[in-house]
C-alpha cells in the first residue's frame, strides 16, 4: 500500500510541476520531459498492468479535463494503454534493470506520439503527425530515458526510509 501512495503523491506532484511556469525552463531546446508519462510508467512497472491501467487512466483523464482538450479521453486513452503494456513487462522482466527501464521509456514515448498523432489525424486534424516533427518526439524520448532511471532510484530509496 506504501507504494501506492508514494507514486500517487508523485503524479499529483509532478502534474503541479508540468503546471507551472517552470517547466518550461527544464526543456532542452524546446523540449520538455513527460514527467507524467514517467510516473505512469515506472508506477505500471513496479505495481503491475491493474494499476498501471487504473493510474494511466486517472492521470490521462485529468490531463484532458483540466485544459479542455478538443478530444476528451484521448490523453486518458493513451496513458492506459501504456499503464497497462508497461505493467505487463514489469511482470514479463526480473528486476529494476536500469538499461529496460532506459529502453522502456524511450520505447514507450514512441508509442505515446503514435497514438496521440493517429487520434489527432482521425478526430482533429487530417493528415497531422505533428509529434514526429523536426525530431522533438525523439529528444523527449531520450530526455525521458535519462530521466526515468534517475527518479526510480529516488523512488526506491524513499520506499526504503519509509519502511
Amino acid at each position: 500500500m506504501r507504494k501506492y501512495i508514494i507514486f500517487i503523491l508523485w503524479i499529483i506532484g509532478v502534474f503541479f510541476l508540468q503546471s507551472s511556469p517552470l517547466y518550461e525552463h527544464i526543456g532542452v531546446r524546446g523540449v520538455t520531459p513527460d514527467f507524467l508519462l514517467i510516473m505512469i510508467s515506472l508506477a505500471a512497472f513496479i505495481l503491475g498492468p491493474i494499476a498501471g491501467q487504473i493510474i494511466g487512466f486517472i492521470t490521462g483523464f485529468i490531463v484532458d479535463i483540466i485544459p479542455a482538450v478538443e478530444l476528451l479521453g484521448l490523453s486518458a486513452f493513451a496513458f492506459t494503454l501504456i499503464g497497462y503494456v508497461v505493467g505487463i513487462a514489469g511482470q514479463k522482466v526480473y528486476g529494476n534493470s536500469v538499461l529496460i527501464i532506459i529502453t522502456l521509456l524511450f520505447v514507450v514515448t514512441l508509442v505515446k506520439a503514435i497514438v496521440l498523432s493517429i487520434f489527432a489525424a482521425l478526430f482533429l486534424e487530417p493528415g497531422y503527425f505533428g509529434y514526429f516533427s523536426h525530431g522533438k518526439i525523439f529528444l523527449e524520448a531520450v530526455l525521458n530515458s535519462v530521466i526515468a532511471p534517475v527518479l526510480l532510484i529516488i523512488f526506491t530509496k524513499i520506499e526504503r526510509k519509509t519502511a
